[in-house]
């Protein structure tokens, strides 16, 4: 089956989680039948030459499909520009600790090669690492050129990877629902509005798994009222899922989108489980 990650990055460290994440990059290489390459932000000399074939070696990585790539000066402009000149399809980055105020303001390593790589991302919490046979992957629904493309790709990946169930969740608000139970106050008639369109996306989605001819797994739908990024997130951790997919906002986004939260921020500061982010080229930065 053809699928979109054939060029795997991997921005390696010397970090405890190290191995951990080589492990994960050995099994997503073979998964996808992918080139491997080893992005290192650092000086190149004997030592580090040294211990990298050594983790290469002992995480038992397909060496002829393996390339190391040294890149030096600032972390996440080495790692962005490393992905941008070897065409990687797929950025595999390690875990997110909880940030300060000031950091999150105005932006750590990890969180600007999420914003800014040219190329999907998936994120390994630490507490998932040993936890990456994807059974149950959930993915979000926009109905967008974007959206397909990531509902696509997350169903390759469920099939190629031997999935047991695909659920696919829509989130959804009503527009002035929450004026109207303040104006009127009734909280039934507002309740079968919002039941309405849930059946209503429902329908949709339905229609959609048809379209894309979703067939050769479980496929389930969900749909959610609330904040978009929030529900999900709970949902995810409810279900326990393995996997979380949704698609890379359509634009970079600003000092503002921090301030006032933009969908994705809401995902990004509580990640539940490994979160696979797709970018495709209808993407619009």
């Amino acid at each position: 089956m053809e699928t979109s990650f054939k060029k795997i990055g991997l921005a390696i460290t010397f970090s405890p989680t190290g191995h951990a994440l080589l492990a994960e990059a050995k099994k997503l290489q073979r998964l996808f039948n992918a080139e491997l390459i080893l992005i290192h932000v650092g000086e190149k000399n004997e030592s580090t030459v040294k211990r990298l074939d050594e983790m290469i070696i002992s995480s038992g990585l397909e060496t002829d499909k393996t390339t190391i790539e040294y890149e030096h000066g600032d972390v996440a402009d080495s790692i962005i520009k490393k992905c941008k000149e070897k065409q990687v399809d797929l950025l595999i980055s390690g875990a997110l600790e909880k940030e300060s105020m000031i950091k999150y303001y105005f932006g750590s390593v990890a969180r600007r090669v999420m914003r800014e790589a040219p190329c999907s991302i998936l994120i390994c919490p630490r507490t998932s690492i040993n936890r990456t046979d994807y059974k149950k992957i959930c993915v979000t629904v926009d109905y967008s050129p974007q959206g397909e493309f990531t509902v696509r790709t997350a169903y390759k990946f469920a099939l190629l990877n031997n999935s047991t169930d695909l659920i696919l969740v829509r989130e959804f608000q009503v527009p002035g629902f929450a004026m109207s139970v303040n104006d009127d106050g009734s909280l039934k008639e507002a309740e079968e509005v919002r039941t309405s369109w849930k059946e209503e996306e429902k329908s949709k989605m339905g229609m959609l798994i048809r379209e894309l001819q979703l067939t050769g797994l479980n496929v389930t739908t969900t749909c959610l009222y609330g904040k978009e990024g929030w529900e999900v997130n709970k949902y995810a951790e409810e279900v326990n899922a393995d996997l979380l997919v949704l698609s890379a906002p359509k634009r970079k986004m600003s000092f503002w989108d921090k301030v006032f939260q933009h969908d994705i921020e809401f995902t990004f500061s509580d990640i539940p489980c490994p979160l696979l982010i797709v970018k495709s080229e209808v993407d619009v930065n």
